[in-house]
């Protein structure tokens, strides 16, 4: 069986071997261990899938080794309050969600609420619209034939360079548009005018028509949107593996055996049990720390568990 290293206590139990003082708040600033600092350590640890994360200073190991015996499991009770505060905080919920944003992004433009907002932008732009087609026969009524045949036949290549940079709808509805206004401007000057009013026309009423929202992009950005928000939505509830961060450690801490003996080998001592040798660091860290320590952080867990179900 591979060794359990998903244990999210693991931070909290390597934070509580080094504090002094019953008091996290006083124990903290005393080690120079920013609450910050703690609280980013949290999210790492519930995240992280193989290991966890506390970095000791050089100040932390001497505190350690002036810490007695007798005030660790205080200490673990102490700042495991501290951290199931923290993680049980409005504010841990935001940094939660907003972490998981970068590892499962999505795109808010296509949320219900902005195409909701689009829609309504959609709507008042048709309304627009229609005031512009009232107003169109009195604007063209005063341009010359020729001259717009002749402005709109130099703008012809232009509109077709732009074809290149489009894509999808987009450059079908172009490419139609401008063989259209290729076989309007074959025409005399005057039916040219009318035939293209017209046809500018048809197309507004046209583009009111459509719903919003409804562009080859629209749908594929949509689509892209449900799926992506499905996933963060998915993992967007932290209690199942914070579940199984207790449960692992829970697992992990009845397995250690604080009778195991060790003996010297070399410069160092080693387990007298050739299988204690190969357990993971986690479970000799375990080891290491005490059996009242450890004792009390399991008795933390079980508690946290419990009321989590």
């Amino acid at each position: 069986m591979k060794p359990v290293k998903q244990l999210f206590l693991l931070a909290l139990l390597t934070a509580s071997y080094w504090l002094i003082a019953a008091r996290s708040s006083d124990v903290l600033a005393d080690l120079g261990i920013g609450l910050g600092k703690l609280q980013q350590d949290v999210l790492l640890n519930l995240k992280e899938p193989k290991w966890f994360f506390f970095n000791s200073t050089s100040t932390i190991r001497t505190m350690a080794r002036r810490l007695p015996e007798s005030s660790r499991a205080a200490t673990v009770r102490t700042l495991g309050k501290t951290v199931r505060t923290y993680v049980e905080s409005s504010v841990f919920r935001q940094e939660w969600l907003q972490d998981l944003k970068q590892e499962y992004p999505y795109n808010d433009a296509y949320s219900p609420e902005n195409l909701a907002k689009k829609k309504q932008e959609h709507d008042a732009g048709k309304v627009a619209a229609e005031g512009q087609l009232a107003n169109m026969d009195q604007a063209f009524a005063q341009l010359d034939p020729a001259m717009l045949q002749m402005g709109i036949r130099s703008q012809l290549p232009e509109e077709e360079r732009k074809i290149a940079s489009l894509s999808g709808d987009e450059r079908t509805e172009r490419t139609r548009y401008i063989a259209d206004l290729k076989k309007m401007l074959s025409l005399p000057a005057a039916d040219f005018k009318k035939q293209y009013l017209a046809y500018l026309k048809q197309q507004a009423r046209g583009n009111m028509a459509k719903p919003a929202n409804d562009s080859e992009a629209d749908r594929e950005g949509i689509a892209r949107y449900r799926q992506q928000k499905a996933e963060f939505d998915a993992h967007a509830d932290f209690k199942p593996l914070l579940k199984k961060r207790l449960q692992d450690f829970i697992e992990l801490s009845n397995s250690v055996d604080f009778e195991a003996r060790l003996v010297p080998m070399g410069s160092k001592q080693e387990f007298a049990n050739p299988l204690y040798q190969r357990k993971p660091a986690e479970w000799k860290f375990l080891y290491r720390l005490g059996k009242e320590p450890v004792a009390e952080a399991r008795s933390f867990a079980q508690q946290w568990l419990a009321d989590l179900h």
